[in-house]
């Protein structure tokens, strides 16, 4: 039994250390990627992390010469990639990439671990033939840590351990408009099941990083407002619903549709599922359509649609699910391999693939193709 305790950490200290070795080289050999602007933030935060020139000069510094990448997250979500001011850029990267798949990884285990056996590998295999998982990968996205917080919230509220439950919610509010509908039924289901503590835990752990953040730098929500207000006004179309609407229309309040349609969705499926309520199922269920109704989202975010899919292909119709997954992830070959940008289409070529995988769960769930047979 030693033994095989011993070889399992060799096992796992020799693939972590290929896998940072492989993403260490690719920091190398890729343009600048997402990663940066947490990287600047977090050697910035002292002086102004959300500063356009200041962002230059130092990302410039290190050889970035390209567009400054500026950081959006609030500052209670710095403090969450603080570290990473002490790190070099090359080596910051790998580490995040590497903490990414042992992450993703991870939730994957924990989802599939309550699910039907039928599953057998999909938890294992499905992250990692996920379009979403290699975007995030490539680019070193924050939503992986939404993802982790998410689950960790999941299985600490069904344990009933809540000031925990309520602590890993600061992770979520690093990128709250993704997971808005998600957060919105939070809520809901604290005050039917009145489990306050996780109200108090999760205030006092989001009031801990943001007094954290102002004694670091006293300016930082003035700042993080400036920076906000030239987000608001950006014209640039998201890859999802709302920015197709807004494409087509050029009005900004149609992009707020689907985000509508998934509040007042919502509130049918909460009135419908209340007193069963449970955050692996139907919170996953919710969190998909949070991330499909989003106005502002990209492919990255798309992430957090890996639990309700494994749940979709445990318990539905396995033949209805890989068409439909195939389906959706073919888009994302189609637009890494830049074969859809040989024809033209740019970022916007995914609007549509968080649609792909909420149809690809609806179709596992109501087994469409059985009832079609028959």
């Amino acid at each position: 039994m030693q033994s095989k305790k011993i070889l399992t950490g060799a096992l796992i200290a020799f693939v972590g250390g290929v896998l940072f070795l492989a993403a260490f080289m690719a920091s190398n050999a890729l343009p600048a990627q997402d990663l940066t602007q947490y990287w600047t933030a977090a050697h910035l935060v002292a002086k102004n992390p959300y500063s356009m020139e200041l962002s230059r000069q130092f990302e410039q510094s290190a050889g970035m010469y390209i567009a400054p990448l500026v950081t959006k997250i609030p500052p209670w979500a710095i403090m969450i990639v603080l570290p990473l001011g002490v790190l070099g850029y090359h080596t910051s990267f790998a580490l995040w990439a590497l903490m990414s798949i042992f992450v993703i990884a991870g939730c994957a285990h924990a989802i599939g671990h309550d699910l039907n056996s039928r599953t057998s590998l999909a938890p294992a295999v499905l992250p990692f033939i996920f379009g979403p998982t290699f975007v995030l990968l490539m680019l070193g996205q924050f939503t992986v840590l939404v993802l982790l917080g998410i689950v960790l919230f999941s299985i600490f509220a069904q344990k009933r351990q809540d000031w925990l439950a309520g602590a890993f919610l600061l992770l979520p509010f690093g990128k709250p408009h993704v997971v808005l509908l998600f957060l919105i039924a939070i809520v809901l289901w604290v005050v039917h099941s009145k489990r306050w503590i996780i109200v108090f835990s999760g205030v006092l752990t989001l009031a801990s990083a943001t007094l954290a953040a102002v004694l670091i730098n006293h300016h930082i929500f003035v700042q993080f407002w400036e920076r906000t207000l030239l987000v608001v006004h950006e014209r640039e179309s998201y890859p999802n619903v709302g920015g197709l609407l807004y494409s087509i229309s050029g009005l900004h309040v149609l992009a707020l549709l689907p985000q509508f349609a998934g509040l007042l969705w919502l509130v049918f499926y909460w009135r419908k599922h209340r007193f069963d309520w449970d955050w692996k199922k139907e919170g996953m269920v919710v969190l998909l359509v949070s991330v499909t109704c989003s106005y502002y989202s990209y492919p990255y975010d798309e992430i957090l649609a890996l639990p309700a899919l494994l749940i979709a292909f445990a318990s539905g119709n396995r033949r209805a699910f890989v068409f439909a997954f195939a389906i959706t992830d073919l888009g994302y070959a189609l637009y890494i391999s830049n074969a859809a940008g040989h024809f033209g289409y740019g970022y916007m070529f995914l609007w549509w693939t968080a649609l792909g995988w909420l149809a690809t769960y609806l179709l596992a769930q109501t087994q469409l193709l059985e009832r079609v047979r028959m």
